[in-house]
């Protein structure tokens, strides 16, 4: 069975794969998710509703995440799926995931037992840009 890299930041994230230890890995997947790009306001379809009175507390209607970390974590979610899909499948048997540590934490928190399981480790770094090599070679231990 094959390992994925995930190398993701809150606007992309890349699926690479390798089908052993001796292949090259290659580019599999591809999520975009523009929302990340768009500014707090034009996320947001409504502000929070007004209150009557001058007093102190939350209205009910005030919102508890900014639109911003609500369109983060679904994009968190979206790829966790990706890997819970391939896991399902028997299309992998572990995972390697790198993000940049505000994202990390999303992707960790949008995990179940059986993917954190298939987790064989993670890095606080964005290498989003980085080519299949480069995800790849992050995550093998570096001889001295």
């Amino acid at each position: 069975m094959a390992t994925w890299y995930v190398v993701a930041d809150a606007a992309k994230a890349r699926i690479f794969q390798q089908n052993s230890p001796r292949d090259t890995a290659e580019e599999i997947h591809t999520l975009v998710h523009p929302a990340a790009r768009a500014s707090g306001s034009s996320l947001a379809s409504d502000a929070p509703g007004a209150q009557a009175n001058a007093g102190s507390g939350s209205h009910g209607m005030q919102e508890k995440v900014t639109p911003r970390q609500a369109e983060d974590l679904r994009f968190a979610r979206e790829v966790i799926d990706q890997v819970r899909h391939a896991l399902n499948d028997n299309s992998i048997r572990q995972f390697y995931m790198a993000a940049p540590p505000h994202f990390l934490g999303l992707l960790r928190g949008a995990m179940d037992d059986r993917v954190s399981k298939a987790l064989a480790g993670d890095l606080d770094k964005n290498l989003s840009t980085a080519n299949a090599n480069e995800a790849c070679a992050a995550f093998k231990p570096k001889l001295v």
